[in-house]
C-alpha cells in the first residue's frame, strides 16, 4: 500500500446568494468549482486513488490505414472504463482507445515502460470559443520513469533491444519480457482508517525481514481492512547518528537483539525521544537452543497437561476427581515453580537492553495484560500465547517498547524450523496485526496531543476571519 496523503486542510468557500444578485461567468465558474472541489476532498479523504471498473489492455493489430513503418507488434488497446486519481477526480474512458508503444529499449538493457491515465481539467485546454459543453477529458502517456502519484497505471511492459511483439503472458503472475505486466494495478478502496509506517534498521538480515513484514502487510485486506501496511517498508542505517527527524515518520521500528547492542549513543537518544512522541520499537531476540527456550517448552507441556487435566476430571467420578486434584495441585506447584525460573532467564536477558533502549518502567508479560489492552483485544481477542503459538515464545511490553523472545516474524511468510499449520499461521499473523494496530493508535493519539508547529506561524487571517483563539470565558465585571 502507497502512503496517500490526504487534501489539504482549508475552508470552503462559495457564492453567497441574494436578491438582485448578477450572475456572470466569474460567479457562475466560482458556485461550481465549489462543488467540484467539494466532490474531490470527499473522494480523496475516504477512497484510495484506482481503477474502479475496466481499463484492461490488450495487444491488437496495428490498423490497417496507418503507413507500413507503423504496422508493427507494438499497439495495443485500451478498454473503456473508470479510475478515481489522487485528487478525487474521476478518469472516465468512454470508448476503445488505439494506443502504439514508441520506447525503444538500447545497450541490451530491460527497460520497464508504464502505461499509465492522468486527469485534464477540459477548462484548462484551448477550445474553440462557441463549445458551450466541456467535456472532462484524460491523457495517455507512457513512461520508462516511475508513474506520478496522480498518474493511473493501467499496465506495465518490460521490453528488450531489438523488434518488439507485445503478447499476452502465458502466466500472468510471472510475465516474461513483452508480455502485458498487470500485476501492479491500483483498485480503488475505502481508505483504511490507520496507515502504518515500519522500519528497519540495515544489516544483512533487513532484506529477510522486510520480506516478513510484507506477507503480514499482504494479509491485512482480508484479515483488518481497515489496517495497511505502506511499502516500500523503510530502511535505516545502522551505522548512521540518526536525529529523531529519521525516525518520526514511523509508527513502528523493528530491531532485532544483536542490533540493539551496536547501535551506537545518537542513535539510542534518537530512540528515547521517538518512544517519548508515540513510537514503538519492537526488538525481536531468538531464544534457540538456550535454557529460556527449553523452560518455556516445559512450561507449555505443563499448562497443557493442567488444561486436559481440568478437562477430564469434570468427568470423572468422585474418587477420580479426588485423585486428579492431588495431580493437579503437583502440576500447579510445577507451573509456578517454572515460571520463576523463567522470570529469572527473562530478566538476564532483558538487563543487556537496560542503557540502550528506554526500559526504565518496568515490562508485562503478555499473558498478565488486561484482556483489554490492544495487544490483545484489537482487532483480534487472544488468549495466553501457548494456547496459539506451536513453539516457545514470550512477548513483553512496557508501553513503548515491545520485546519477542523467541521468533515471530518468519511465521508470518510461513518460514520457520518447525513444520507450521495453517492455524499457528493465521495465529501468529493475528498477533502481528494486532501488533501494528497497536504501534498506529499509540503514534497517533501522542500525536493528536501535540500542538502542530506547521499551522504555529500561520498569521495570514485578516482580522475579521481570525478564528484562532476560541474560549468559553465569561465576562462577570457589572
Amino acid at each position: 500500500m502507497n502512503d496517500f496523503p490526504y487534501p489539504i486542510i482549508k475552508s470552503f468557500e462559495r457564492l453567497q446568494v441574494s436578491d438582485g444578485l448578477m450572475i456572470n461567468s466569474e460567479r457562475w465558474r466560482l458556485a461550481h468549482e465549489y462543488h467540484q472541489h467539494r466532490q474531490n476532498v470527499q473522494y480523496q479523504s475516504l477512497f484510495l486513488p484506482g481503477i474502479i471498473c475496466g481499463l484492461g489492455v490488450a495487444p491488437i493489430a496495428a490498423p490497417a490505414d496507418l503507413p507500413a513503418k507503423f504496422r508493427d507488434g507494438r499497439w495495443v488497446q485500451i478498454q473503456p472504463g473508470m479510475a478515481i486519481d489522487l485528487r478525487g477526480n474521476f478518469i472516465v474512458v468512454p470508448t476503445p482507445l488505439d494506443f502504439r508503444i514508441s520506447t525503444t529499449a538500447y545497450d541490451a538493457e530491460i527497460t520497464i515502460v508504464y502505461l499509465v491515465l492522468s486527469y485534464v481539467d477540459p477548462a484548462k485546454l484551448k477550445r474553440a470559443s462557441g463549445n458551450e459543453v466541456l467535456v472532462e477529458t484524460f491523457r495517455v502517456n507512457e513512461k520508462t520513469d516511475l508513474p506520478l502519484e496522480t498518474d493511473i497505471e493501467i499496465c506495465r511492459i518490460a521490453i528488450a533491444e531489438g523488434k518488439l511483439e507485445i503478447q499476452t503472458p502465458m502466466d500472468i503472475f510471472s510475465p516474461s519480457v513483452s508480455q502485458l505486466d498487470m500485476r501492479y494495478r491500483l483498485q480503488a478502496q475505502i481508505r483504511p482508517q490507520n496507515l502504518v509506517r515500519v522500519a528497519t534498521f540495515g544489516n544483512h538480515q533487513q532484506n529477510t525481514i522486510q520480506e516478513h513484514l510484507h506477507f503480514l502487510g499482504q494479509s491485512l485486506s482480508s484479515l483488518a481492512p481497515s489496517l495497511s501496511l505502506i511499502e516500500p517498508i523503510g530502511k535505516l542505517d545502522i551505522s548512521a547518528e540518526l536525529t529523531l527527524s529519521n525516525l518520526s515518520p514511523y509508527h513502528l521500528i523493528y530491531l532485532t537483539h544483536a542490533q540493539v547492542l551496536t547501535i551506537n549513543d545518537a542513535t539510542q537518544l534518537a530512540l528515547r525521544e521517538y518512544i517519548a512522541i508515540g513510537g514503538v520499537i519492537i526488538i525481536e531476540a531468538a531464544i534457540s537452543n538456550s535454557p529460556l527456550e527449553n523452560l518455556l517448552e516445559i512450561y507449555n507441556e505443563l499448562q497443557n497437561a493442567s488444561n486436559k487435566l481440568r478437562r477430564t476430571s469434570q468427568v470423572q467420578s468422585m474418587a477420580q476427581q479426588s485423585d486428579q486434584s492431588s495431580l493437579q495441585v503437583e502440576l500447579q506447584s510445577e507451573l509456578e515453580a517454572i515460571a520463576i525460573e523463567i522470570d529469572v532467564a527473562t530478566q538476564d536477558l532483558l538487563n543487556s537492553f537496560h542503557g540502550r533502549i528506554p526500559m526504565e518502567i518496568s515490562m508485562q508479560a503478555f499473558s498478565d495484560l488486561e484482556r483489554t489492552h490492544p495487544l490483545r483485544s484489537q482487532p483480534f481477542l487472544l488468549p495466553n500465547l501457548s494456547a496459539i503459538l506451536q513453539q516457545p515464545m514470550q512477548i513483553l511490553t512496557n508501553g513503548g517498547v515491545i520485546v519477542i523472545l523467541g521468533k515471530l516474524s518468519p511465521i508470518w511468510s510461513g518460514q520457520s524450523d518447525q513444520a507450521l499449520t495453517r492455524e499457528t499461521i493465521r495465529n501468529c499473523q493475528e498477533l502481528g496485526i494486532n501488533i501494528l494496530n497497536y504501534a498506529a493508535q499509540r503514534y497517533g493519539m501522542y500525536q493528536a496531543m501535540q500542538v502542530n508547529p506547521q499551522y504555529q506561524n500561520n498569521l495570514n487571517l485578516p482580522p475579521e476571519s481570525d478564528q484562532r483563539r476560541i474560549t468559553n470565558m465569561v465576562d462577570t465585571t457589572p
